[in-house]
C-alpha cells in the first residue's frame, strides 16, 4: 500500500509546482488533489479554461514524477437544500460532472463526495433521504463511464462538540448507511471513502465499521482527533487506534492508497518548518502500513 496526501497541507493560494515537489520531497509518490479548496475560483472559469488549467497542473505533476490518486470533489454545503457559494441540486451536478472529467485529465481514478440531508435540520424521512442521495448519485454515472473516473462517497459524521446547542443527523455518519446507499446505487465506479478522523468523532469502533464496507472500499481520508473535533492531525496526535485501522485494512483487502487529509499538522507551521513535518508524516504513514 502506498502513502499519500492531500496537497491541502499547503494553502491554496501557494504555488501548485512548489506544493507538489516539497510533498514528493517528503516521501509522497502519491498525492489528492483537492479540488474542494479550489473550488471558488473553478466555478468563475469556463470548462476550457478549467481544461487548460488541469493540463497545466498534470503536466507539472509528470515532470515531478507523482500521481494523482484520488480527488476530493466539490462539496455542495450541509445539506441539498442549503447550499454553498449560491449552488443548487443542477447546478452542483455540473460543478461534479466538470470534476470527473478533471480528474481524468488529472489521472485521478476515484473522486469523493459527500452524502447528504435534504434540509439542513434533517426533518424528512430516513428512507426519503437515501432514494434522493441514491437518484442525485446515479445521475453521474454518464459522466463516470464516460470518463472512467468513479465517485467514492464519504461517512459524514454527527456528534457535536459540547456547548454547542441542537443536535442535526447527518446522513452516512455511520457505516451501515453507506454501504446501503452504495449496494442501493449498484454501480462498479461507485464506492467509499472512509474518514477515520470522522469515524472517531462519532464514536465508532473503526475496524467495524472498515469491515462493514470490505470492497465497497476505494479510498480513505487518514487523520487523528480527540474524539470531540474534527481535528485533522497525523496518526499518533489524537487517540484514534491506528493498529485496529491497520487489521481492517488488511482483512478487507484494501487496495487504495493510505491519504492523509491531516492538512492541521502541517499548513499551520511556519513555512521553514512544514518540510519536516511532511517528511515525519511520511515515516508515520509508512510504519503503519508496514504493519499490513
Amino acid at each position: 500500500m502506498n502513502i499519500s496526501t492531500s496537497l491541502n497541507v499547503f494553502p491554496t493560494e501557494y504555488p501548485m509546482e512548489d506544493a507538489i515537489r516539497r510533498c514528493q520531497a517528503a516521501g509522497f509518490q502519491h498525492l489528492d488533489f483537492n479540488y474542494w479548496d479550489h473550488q471558488p475560483n473553478v466555478m468563475n472559469l469556463s470548462w476550457e479554461e478549467e481544461e487548460r488549467w488541469a493540463r497545466e497542473i498534470r503536466s507539472i505533476a509528470d515532470r515531478i514524477g507523482v500521481r494523482f490518486t484520488q480527488m476530493h470533489g466539490p462539496v455542495h454545503g450541509n445539506s441539498f437544500g442549503q447550499m454553498v457559494d449560491g449552488l443548487n441540486a443542477d447546478s452542483f451536478l455540473l460543478l461534479a460532472e466538470r470534476s470527473l472529467r478533471t480528474a481524468a485529465i488529472l489521472g485521478v481514478p476515484w473522486v469523493v463526495f459527500h452524502p447528504s440531508l435534504l434540509s439542513p435540520m434533517g426533518e424528512e424521512p430516513y428512507q426519503e433521504v437515501v432514494d434522493f442521495n441514491c437518484q442525485y448519485y446515479r445521475r453521474l454515472i454518464p459522466t463516470m463511464e464516460a470518463t472512467g473516473v468513479g465517485i467514492a462517497l464519504e461517512n459524514m459524521f454527527d456528534r457535536i462538540a459540547p456547548g454547542i446547542n441542537g443536535r442535526r443527523r447527518k446522513y452516512c455518519a455511520l457505516a451501515e448507511e453507506l454501504a446501503e446507499l452504495i449496494d442501493k446505487i449498484d454501480h462498479p465506479l461507485v464506492g467509499a471513502c472512509w474518514d477515520t478522523g470522522h469515524g472517531h468523532k462519532q464514536g465508532l469502533r473503526q475496524g467495524a465499521s472498515i469491515r462493514i464496507l470490505g470492497s465497497y472500499l476505494k479510498t480513505t481520508h487518514i487523520q487523528d482527533n480527540d474524539g470531540v473535533i474534527d481535528q485533522h492531525l497525523l496518526p499518533y496526535q489524537g487517540t484514534i487506534d491506528w493498529t485496529d485501522v491497520a487489521e481492517a485494512l488488511k482483512a478487507v483487502r484494501y487496495e487504495g492508497d493510505f491519504t492523509y487529509e491531516a492538512h492541521q499538522s502541517v499548513r499551520p507551521l511556519p513555512d521553514p518548518l512544514r518540510d519536516a513535518a511532511l517528511s515525519y508524516g511520511a515515516s508515520v504513514g509508512q510504519y503503519i502500513v508496514s504493519q499490513l
